[in-house]
């Protein structure tokens, strides 16, 4: 493609979705099919800036399911030609794929009993046991935070659940979205502290070559324009408020 405008760009754009519940308001799919949440409108917002409005926006839409582990080799392999499916930015990733600047930045945060004192932030972690989910790479930030702090490893986040509401555990570290599902499901519960990591969440593109010129650039400025007039924020009050009980204009 010659330059970036929308009748430039591929013909079919393809999203995701991701099934896990405690991001249901990040992305789901509801009783009729249709995908929902903050990602899926984020992509039809996308959508609408490059086909133009329609009534209809996802009849110009080939919806497809990845997580993290696959969002890569569905942009690669050309099974995708965007990925909006919490995909944090890296170096490693930059290397492969073009990435957006940040819609959606986070962290990993420790969520303890609405009744705990004693812990207010990283260094109250002390001889302290946090439960995260196997595999999730999350005992390894709490042990970079604090070295003195115990972690405990389930399947689950919902065992996680479990094992603080019995006192198993003191604290269970996790992505901020995901503790934010989890804090709506047990409201004897809080976020505490000070972010273990920071996540920047960009929206994937195949790179940036002959057959789509320009269109990395057209993501970005579209991306920008969202957040200036607007359209971001109001997403954001919809589907992520109702969990964080913030209000935000920007990522």
């Amino acid at each position: 493609m010659a330059r970036a405008c929308p009748s430039r760009l591929p013909s079919r754009a393809r999203r995701r979705r991701r099934r896990r519940r405690p991001h249901g308001r990040f992305s789901s799919r509801d009783p009729s099919g249709r995908y929902a949440g903050f990602e899926p409108d984020l992509g039809r917002e996308l959508a609408k800036a490059i086909f133009g409005p329609r009534q209809d926006i996802d009849s110009a839409i080939e919806w497809i399911s990845v997580d993290r582990s696959t969002a890569v080799t569905a942009l690669t392999s050309l099974q995708a030609d965007v990925v909006i499916a919490r995909l944090p930015a890296t170096e490693e990733r930059a290397a492969v794929v073009d990435l957006s600047d940040p819609y959606f930045i986070t962290g990993e945060r420790i969520l303890v009993r609405s009744t705990e004192s004693e812990i207010k932030d990283l260094a109250d972690l002390d001889t302290k046991t946090v439960c995260v989910q196997s595999g999730s790479g999350v005992d390894a930030h709490v042990a970079d935070a604090n070295d003195s702090a115990r972690t405990l490893a389930l399947d689950t986040y919902a065992s996680c659940v479990g094992a603080l509401q019995q006192g198993q555990v003191d604290a269970i570290g996790a992505d901020e979205l995901t503790l934010w599902g989890l804090l709506g499901q047990d409201p004897n519960t809080k976020i505490v502290g000070r972010p273990l990591v920071e996540e920047r969440y960009a929206i994937g593109m195949k790179k940036n070559t002959s057959d789509r010129y320009g269109f990395l650039p057209f993501v970005k400025t579209w991306l920008a324009g969202a957040i200036r007039d607007g359209t971001w924020g109001r997403l954001y009050a919809q589907h992520i408020s109702p969990l964080s009980k913030e209000t935000r204009t920007m990522p």
